[in-house]
């Protein structure tokens, strides 16, 4: 027989019970899902409080000395059994151990009481000890275990995953004490088939040079992410996620110092390779008094930054006078390492004739890969300089016979025909047009004289301050310093449809545009909070770097193209009312 329970008469009996349990105890429980987990595994904590009256602010910070602290939620349930009616909330802790061993999880002050302690035990199970199944895995590479002080080590991160529409992808941010890091360009994806199976590779490569001797500890590398249930509702955007950890030790790389052989040089160069090259403007075989050349020097060294080359060009050369250009500082990637460049140009006015010298330069480095002590030398440039040719006098001296004391003796002879010849002298008769014209070509032509010889002498200054300032121009113009270059840059990129790029231009317009913190990665745009509205299309984007097909022609960039259209328009309009207000601000009447 099936007996029904009135409406009233369940409610009635739910607020009896409800009132009886107020003069009752409050209880609270801690569960964890387990208590023994692989390093790199979650876990789960629950705190059950029955009979909650109120809602409670947890304070979690005792657990973070162990524990990152990946989310919470909350849950609130109410079950009835023989007119017994019992009420709890559940609060869900996602935990992600620090370190491996026996770990402890503090007591709780919750309403007044302390709960009790909880142990779990982390064991190291290898890279894939954090996944039951190869969906996700992690891998590191570094191209020595051993290295000098400031030689370049090249580190990789590479995630492997075979699942499709990873969200909020985190990875361990590598700050090493100690160290210049630097990220090689731009994250790169591609496959790999691993015993049959087909990966989706994300790699992150980075450069470190280690400043002192000692051990380098790279840290251990977590990736975090979220992946959506396949069984959830796109329509409405209701997706149910999960959260995925990969994780992988880190590594310990042993730093030494520069060898005994090379603690006296002046620079201490640790590289696989150095050249240079010299060039000059023009021949060298037919140079005279007076000439000039441009004496150009390029510097390689494959494994530094281009920053970190010393100068290397005399500032004096006997029988020159030096004009030196500014150095111009490159670096490059090329195949994962890094090749710097430094670039010294010279111009040289010769001032003596015979024969002159430039003299040998000499750059001593140390080649990581023999383990010796190499120089890279630009051998004497010796230059015979033609003299200038003597001016011919305009008028020939003729000699006399007769001493000059006879000369001088002799008194001048006046005669009045001499005086009649003077006195009727033939005039020119001159056009007054004619006058001015020779007036004003003689000041022409003097001007124009003083003018060539003033470029002639200071032309090396002139082309070096015009190309000084066209460089100035090309870099005010340029996406770094320029927003609306960057911008147009970036609308490129989304009429192209490359992800790639879109990433790279974005983040260089963002620095434009945010003035809060410096953009260097998309993570960063996340953690500004002058434009919010830009997180929704961003988190849409950065999915589809981890998809299994990047760069798709068919991606979905307008939600991503409006907020970056309206964070502009916003941006503009602030800027302008900026202006305008700073323009028509006064200054205080009686200032202080």
């Amino acid at each position: 027989m099936v007996t029904y329970i009135k409406p009233w008469f369940f409610l009635s009996s739910l607020l009896i019970s409800l009132l009886a349990t107020t003069s009752k105890a409050q209880e609270i429980t801690l569960t964890l899902d387990r208590s023994e987990l692989a390093r790199g595994e979650t876990l789960t904590l629950t705190i059950r409080v029955y009979d909650q009256r109120q809602g409670m602010q947890l304070d979690l910070t005792p657990l973070t000395e162990n524990f990152d602290v990946l989310g919470t939620r909350t849950s609130s349930q109410v079950r009835s059994i023989n007119g017994n009616t019992d009420i709890w909330t559940d609060y869900i802790i996602t935990l992600f151990p620090l370190t491996e061993g026996s770990l402890s999880i503090p007591s709780l002050t919750i309403y007044g009481q302390q709960t009790d302690e909880l142990e779990v035990t982390v064991t190291n199970q290898g890279a894939r000890s954090n996944q039951e199944t190869d969906e996700l895995f992690l891998e590191i590479e570094v191209n020595k275990d051993s290295l000098y002080v400031q030689e370049q080590l090249l580190f990789s991160i590479r995630l492997f995953y075979t699942i499709n529409g990873i969200r909020n992808p985190v990875f361990t941010e590598i700050d090493i004490p100690d160290t210049v890091t630097q990220l090689i360009g731009s994250p790169n994806q591609y496959e790999k088939i691993i015993d049959g199976q087909r990966y989706g590779v994300y790699e992150k490569r980075y450069v470190i040079f280690p400043q002192k001797s000692g051990s380098l500890d790279i840290p251990d590398i977590l990736f975090r992410g979220e992946v959506t249930d396949g069984s959830s509702s796109f329509v409405f955007r209701n997706l149910n996620t999960r959260r995925i950890t990969a994780f992988i030790e880190g590594r310990t790389i042993d730093v030494v110092e520069r060898p005994p052989s090379a603690e006296m040089l002046p620079t201490w160069l640790p590289v696989t390779d150095l050249v240079m090259e010299e060039s000059f403007s023009r021949p060298l075989s037919d140079l005279k008094v007076g000439d000039s050349l441009v004496r150009t020097i390029k510097m390689t060294a494959n494994g530094v930054d281009g920053a970190v080359l010393p100068p290397f060009s005399p500032s004096n050369i006997q029988g020159f006078n030096t004009y030196p250009d500014p150095a111009k500082i490159e670096r490059r990637f090329v195949n994962g390492s890094i090749v710097g460049e430094r670039i010294e140009s010279n111009t040289l006015v010769v001032l003596e004739d015979g024969n002159l010298s430039i003299p040998a330069i000499k750059i001593d480095w140390w080649n990581v890969e023999s383990d010796r002590l190499d120089s890279t030398i630009i051998q004497e440039t010796m230059l015979r300089i033609i003299p200038l040719q003597g001016i011919a006098p305009s008028e020939l001296a003729v000699p006399s016979t007769e001493s000059i004391e006879d000369l001088l003796a002799a008194p001048p002879e006046i005669s009045q025909e001499m005086v009649d010849e003077q006195a009727t002298g033939q005039y020119l008769n001159i056009e007054e047009i004619l006058v001015r014209y020779s007036i004003i070509i003689g000041f022409l032509l003097i001007f124009v004289t003083l003018l060539r010889n003033l470029i002639i002498k200071n032309r090396s200054h002139i082309f070096a301050g015009y190309a000084g300032l066209r460089k100035e121009f090309r870099l005010t113009q340029s996406p770094e310093r320029n927003e609306r270059n960057a911008y147009r840059a970036l609308m490129r990129a989304f009429r192209h449809s490359d992800t790639q790029e879109i990433k790279a231009t974005l983040i260089q317009w963002a620095n434009h545009i945010v003035g809060t913190i410096e953009i260097n990665t998309i993570e960063d745009l996340y953690r500004q909070k002058e434009y919010p509205e830009i997180y929704g299309p961003l988190q849409n984007f950065q999915s589809e770097l981890f998809s299994e097909k990047p760069n798709s022609k068919n991606l979905e960039l307008s939600n991503l193209l409006a907020a970056v259209r309206k964070i502009r328009k916003v941006n503009k309009k602030n800027n302008a009312t900026h202006e305008r207000k700073k323009r028509y601000h006064l200054p205080p009447l009686y200032p202080i």
